[in-house]
Order: structure tokens, then C-alpha cells, then sequence
């Protein structure tokens, strides 16, 4: 998880740059969440990934560029198939995305949220910040009526320092996570704010464990530095139910230079159905075999194919606002995205990973040349 403090920033001589070190950290996970990027337009990132998947609340034109805005969720060619957009919040930024149980080795589906709330200002006073902490209490609920696990990530603006969420009141987290009884949040930055007391509060309302200063090799370290490092304090965190706080591995603090803040970035013991949590040793052809996915059309899902591409509203009223602007890069995009996001949803089940040419099976499935617009398919 990382706030990039807008991806449209990445301009000017070193504007290549930039936008290769931020896809070289998305690239080291299956899941990489950016807070604050200012855009809905991730096409020049998307040319750096191949494969990849992109889930992202949309960012109108008033608000483009703008600070506070913008939350994209980008996901791996392995895992494009596991993923799914669950809801967009209405009121704060906050997405909502489903992972399928395979991806943690769970029984049940993983839900994960990623959300940005602005720090305390004139322009957003205490109130304002006490709302948003309730609508994002209220989409936990949510989000929990749909699994019982849960992972939210993001930059809340909230400093907690060794404040804790759990008490003796929690029996069931307590008897999950015994651990939790003995081991005080451990904390480098000890500064505590009213965000950070209402971060605790629901996460003890609604039984999730904050990782910051309890995953390994977590000490609350700092994640805010500044462009000059002048700066210490650790608004982002990662908050989990127990089963997956359970099965967290490893925190690490990704330093870069194209943000003022440091990612954070986490592994989790899987045992998933999906291959394990390593990746595979072959490469091929530059490692182009694990970065694309093959479409197969099937005819008797065309309708639930045309209906999702119908009902994608977030990428259609990005395509006509680009249609107005003229702008064929993003115009192509979005008709890449449309029939990516179509083809891989799990009611439609026309996408796969490509196998590596030395393995994959001779036989073909379904017509060579599928027109995935034609006629009766248009929109």
C-alpha cells in the first residue's frame, strides 16, 4: 500500500522514470494498493504491466489532480481472475474489492477495502473526520456481512502511537490471537491524534487487529517522511480480522523517491490452491508468459458478457469523457479495460492466465477469431 501522492505527477524530465519505479513496486505483489493518485487514468501504468488488473474509484473532472482523491487497486495477471469489485463508497474515499478464498487459502472469501481519509484542516474540521471514520465503520459492517474476513488498508491520517484495540472484552479475538494478551503495540512513532482514537475505537467495535506494530518486522515505524525526510509520523495502516492478521508473515517499509510517503508492504502464509505464496522460477520469452491472459470466447455467455460491459459505469463515463476530449490513449484504454474487466469477471469466465508455450496444451477451445464487438454486441 502506497500513497502516491498522485500518479498524474509523474511529468517532467524524469516523468519515465518515476512511473518505472512505481510499477517496479507494484509489481513485487499480487495486490498493490495506491491511495491519493489524483486520476482515474492508470493507462500509462498499465503499458509498464501487462496483464494487470485495475479496480479504482473514479475521480472527476473537477477533482482531477486535486490532493485526497484517487484509489486504485492493482492486481497480478495470476490473480485477475480472484478479484472482483465488491462496492465504491459514496461517502469517502473507499473501494471495496472481494478476493476469492483460494488467494489466502481461507473457506471463505477475503474481503479487502483501501481508503483515504484527509488529515485535520480548516477545510476539513474534527467533524468531518468523525463522519468519515463512521461511514468507514459502517462499511466495515458491510463488508463483514459478506465475510467474515476482512483486510483494510489505506492512509487514514491517523496516528495511534501504542494506543489498543483489543481488551479483556474481546474473548473470541483473544482466544484467536492469544498472543495479543502479552505483546504491546510496538511503537517508533508515539504521537497520538483524535483519527488514530477513533481508528482504535472501531477496530475494537468491530474485532479487527491494526498491524502497525504487531505484524513482523513492524515497530511503527514512521511511513510519513517528507520529500526532504524531514518529517515522522505513521498515518497509514493495514487492519485485519483474525484469521488473517493470523496469517500475516512479514511487514516491510518500501522506501522510494517518488513519494513522500514509504509503501508498506506485507506477505502472508498461504497455502492456496493457487500455487503457494512463491513465485515461479521459469521465465520465458522476458516473462511475458506470466503477464498476459488469454481470452477464450464462449457464445453462450455473450449476453452476461455484453451486460457486464453495459453495466461498468465507472469505465463507460470515463470513455465518453475522453471521447470529448479527443484523447485516444485513454479512449483506448478504456475499451482494453472494458473488455478485460468483461471477459475476467467470474459470471462471464472468459479470461485464464497464459501457460508457458512449452507446456500449454495444442488443442484449442472456442473460434480463432472471436469478435469481441461486433454488431450484436455493441453498446
Amino acid at each position: 500500500m502506497l500513497n502516491v501522492d498522485g500518479i498524474g505527477g509523474c511529468s517532467g524530465p524524469n516523468a519515465e522514470l518515476k512511473a518505472r519505479e512505481l510499477c517496479h513496486l507494484v509489481g513485487q505483489h499480487d495486490v498493490a494498493v495506491l491511495v491519493e493518485t489524483r486520476t482515474s487514468d492508470a493507462s500509462k501504468l498499465l503499458h509498464i504491466l501487462p496483464g494487470y488488473s485495475v479496480h479504482q474509484t473514479c475521480v472527476t473532472r473537477e477533482n482531477e489532480g486535486r490532493k485526497g482523491h484517487g484509489i486504485a487497486v492493482f492486481v497480478a495477471p495470476r490473480c485477475t481472475d480472484h478479484v472482483r469489485t465488491l462496492r465504491v463508497s459514496e461517502h469517502l474515499q473507499c473501494i471495496w474489492l472481494v478476493c476469492a478464498r483460494e488467494m489466502f487459502g481461507l473457506h471463505e472469501d477475503v474481503v479487502i477495502g483501501a481508503s483515504y481519509i484527509n488529515p485535520q484542516s480548516s477545510d476539513f474540521p474534527l467533524r468531518s473526520i468523525r463522519s468519515h471514520f463512521t461511514d468507514l465503520f459502517e462499511d466495515v459492517l458491510d463488508a463483514l456481512q459478506v465475510s467474515r474476513h476482512v483486510l483494510l488498508c489505506g492512509d487514514f491520517n491517523a496516528h495511534v502511537g501504542a494506543l489498543s484495540e483489543v481488551s479483556d472484552a474481546h474473548v473470541d479475538l483473544l482466544r484467536t490471537c492469544p498472543e495479543l494478551v502479552c505483546c504491546k503495540r510496538r511503537s517508533l512513532c508515539s504521537g497520538v491524534n483524535k483519527a488514530g482514537e477513533l481508528l482504535c475505537d472501531f477496530a475494537a467495535a468491530a474485532e479487527l487487529v491494526i498491524g502497525t506494530g504487531r505484524v513482523k518486522g513492524d515497530n511503527g515505524q514512521p511511513s510519513f517522511t517528507g520529500y526532504y525526510k524531514d518529517k515522522r509520523s505513521r498515518p497509514d495502516h493495514v487492519l485485519m480480522s483474525p484469521e488473517v492478521y493470523k496469517l500475516s508473515k512479514r511487514f516491510k517499509m518500501l522506501k522510494n523517491f517518488i513519494s513522500d510517503h514509504s509503501g508498506l508492504s506485507m506477505v502472508f502464509r498461504v497455502r492456496s490452491a493457487m500455487g503457494g505464496d512463491e513465485r515461479t522460477a521459469h521465465v520465458c520469452r522476458a516473462g511475458q508468459c506470466v503477464n498476459k491472459q488469454v481470452l477464450r470466447w464462449k457464445p453462450e455467455r455473450a449476453l452476461a458478457y455484453a451486460c457486464n460491459i453495459v453495466n461498468n459505469a465507472e469505465l463507460m463515463k470515463q470513455f465518453d469523457e475522453a471521447e470529448k476530449d479527443k484523447r485516444v490513449d485513454v479512449l483506448a484504454f478504456c475499451i482494453r479495460s472494458l473488455i478485460m474487466q468483461a471477459a475476467s469477471s467470474r459470471e462471464v469466465g472468459m479470461s485464464s492466465p497464459a501457460r508457458c508455450p512449452l507446456v500449454r496444451e495444442r488443442q484449442r477451445r472456442g473460434p480463432l477469431n472471436p469478435v469481441w464487438f461486433d454488431a450484436d454486441l455493441s453498446v
